[in-house]
């Protein structure tokens, strides 16, 4: 716990709302304060926290006429959580929602029936299908592919030697969801896990994957007494930040909703993308959405260079230094595949369904080596979904980077290698603000 300080910007933030903070873009949290002894020094009818004498926001909104979170949205239109029952499972179809009247009692107000058409990247099964953001508009339809090459037999050149060798793969039709899980789908799915009666807590993970690595604050879902670390908590906040109001979750800044969600974990990614009727799509399935349906595209959008206008990252292939952090979903248009998915590169790396395997220092690719080139189809004609566990890559300046390493796949804003098949790789209970996801559905059983 700490004093808050004195920043200049509107409004105040209470330190509560300070620790349910998540990450994304470039503004922090605003606290303000003033000294207090008692709640009637608090100008603005907020309580005075006895304990360190500032004038602290309370973290629920009340149901009594005072905007009592100072966030500018009166009684009358707040939300304050889900009628019963909260959601259906999979995926998050809400029957109405809680409403204040005459500023004292709370109302369930329900939904007559389902939305016409589903709302893309909202985190809200509109349709109430069992499946969120499913829409025609919302995920492309890959057919079925025979003989995708994956891999190089120029690692120096294409990769950094973990990419080695090139073989063949088949893959089951799939959908590929066109863009990355927003900020605000990941609230709504956090205010479904409330809703649902999820215990969540801010907390160090208890047993950590990866001893040579400090690990932080995380938001932590139990589930049957095991522990999963979903979203890394920055201290100080970095972008978006989550308030929590009762059961409701939601970006600090509602501009922000529409970043990607990033410092999730892989277990975060993964809870999100069953929880919504789908799962995280395999590296295979990443590259033949790159790769289009003829497998002649370097880059998602083709084989013209990486620019700023089709790739968020941080210096493209002319030096040019592009506008720095990240960009909402939809953004870059002209850096879509050729089925109409936005920033597979660039904008925030994407957790894969896959574990990654290769010697300490990450100079071949044991998976990828564990067949002949043209024997993968055969091994796994719906698709592969690699290998059953990680291998440790080293630190080279001591320790681990990654105990059992999951790995990212698509580059990120901060980019200066515009290689497409580097890799990012991390544990998966570990989080960081380059780190995203998407999800998929059909393909080989997960």
């Amino acid at each position: 716990m700490f004093r808050p300080k004195r920043r200049n910007g509107p409004g105040l933030r209470g330190v509560a709302a300070l620790a349910l903070a998540a990450l994304s873009a470039d503004c922090s949290v605003i606290v303000g304060w003033s000294d207090c002894t008692r709640d009637s020094d608090c100008a603005r009818g907020e309580r005075c926290n006895a304990d360190r004498h500032y004038c602290e926001v309370p973290v629920v909104e009340l149901c009594n006429g005072v905007d009592d979170n100072h966030n500018g949205v009166s009684d009358a239109d707040e939300t304050f959580g889900f009628c019963e029952p909260a959601l259906h499972t999979p995926g998050a179809c809400r029957d109405g929602v809680l409403r204040c009247m005459n500023n004292s009692q709370l109302v369930c107000v329900r939904r007559t029936s389902p939305g016409s058409t589903e709302i893309c990247d909202n985190g809200i099964d509109d349709e109430c299908d069992g499946t969120v953001d499913n829409g025609a508009l919302c995920v492309s339809n890959i057919t079925a592919t025979m003989g995708l090459p994956i891999g190089s037999d120029n690692p120096t050149v294409d990769g950094e030697g973990d990419d080695a060798p090139l073989h063949r793969v088949c893959l089951d039709g799939f959908q590929l969801d066109k863009y990355e899980v927003s900020v605000q789908a990941y609230a709504n799915y956090l205010s479904a896990l409330t809703a649902g009666g999820a215990t969540l807590r801010l907390a160090t993970p208890s047993m950590p994957m990866n001893a040579t690595v400090t690990y932080g604050t995380y938001v932590i879902l139990t589930d049957h007494g095991t522990d999963y670390p979903l979203v890394f908590i920055a201290s100080p906040a970095e972008a978006t930040t989550f308030l929590r109001r009762g059961t409701q979750w939601g970006p600090t800044d509602p501009t922000t909703g529409t970043l990607p969600m990033t410092n999730v974990t892989w277990f975060g990614a993964d809870r999100y993308c069953r929880w919504a009727g789908k799962h995280l799509p395999t590296e295979a399935e990443w590259w033949r959405a790159v790769k289009g349906p003829d497998f002649s595209r370097t880059f998602p959008w083709g084989t013209d260079p990486v620019t700023c206008d089709r790739a968020n990252v941080a210096v493209d292939s002319t030096g040019r230094v592009c506008p720095h952090g990240l960009q909402p979903f939809d953004a870059l248009p002209m850096g879509r595949s050729v089925e109409g998915v936005f920033n597979l590169y660039g904008n925030a790396n994407e957790w894969m369904w896959d574990f990654h395997d290769t010697d300490p220092m990450h100079t071949h690719n044991n998976y990828y080596a564990s067949l002949g080139p043209d024997a993968w189809c055969a091994m796994y004609p719906h698709g592969p979904l690699g290998p059953t566990a990680g291998s440790p890559i080293n630190n080279p300046s001591g320790g681990l980077y990654c105990q059992n390493c999951r790995m990212l796949h698509g580059r990120n804003f901060n980019t200066t290698d515009l290689r497409i098949g580097i890799r990012r790789w991390m544990d998966g209970d570990r989080g960081e603000a380059v780190g995203g996801f998407r999800c998929s559905a059909g393909g080989a059983d997960r």
